[in-house]
């Protein structure tokens, strides 16, 4: 029964592991970024593009959420960044293609602070 139990406990671990090390290690905060910066192309439906969105709200980064089954415009601006599938993220002029957080940081990191308008 103790190594059932610590079998579960290491598997529920596991699982939230993100959650863990963000415990442990607060992420960088993209609060000061306006959601001009992030553009979100999705469906209602769409796992990824939920597991995106829970990401994104841990990190505090501000996005444009388009879903491209409700705005003709937003699903003409998908097909013409080549979509194909969702989720699709415009990050800084840059096209991330499904769920890839680690890509998203690496485009948000690469925004110079000095170049970010506060108002």
């Amino acid at each position: 029964m103790k190594k059932f139990v610590l079998f579960v406990a290491v598997f529920v671990l596991f699982q939230q592991w993100h959650t863990v090390r963000d415990f442990f290690i607060p992420p960088k905060d993209y609060s000061y970024l306006p959601a001009t910066y992030v553009t979100m192309y999705s469906t209602e439906w769409c796992g990824y593009c939920a597991k995106m969105r829970a990401f994104m709200e841990r990190r505090n980064i501000a996005y444009d959420d388009l879903d491209i089954e409700k705005s003709a415009q937003a699903k003409r601006n998908f097909e013409a960044l080549g979509g194909k599938g969702v989720p699709l993220l415009v990050v800084n002029k840059q096209v991330v293609r499904g769920y890839s957080p680690d890509r998203v940081l690496d485009f948000l990191d690469a925004i110079p602070t000095e170049s970010v308008k506060t108002n």
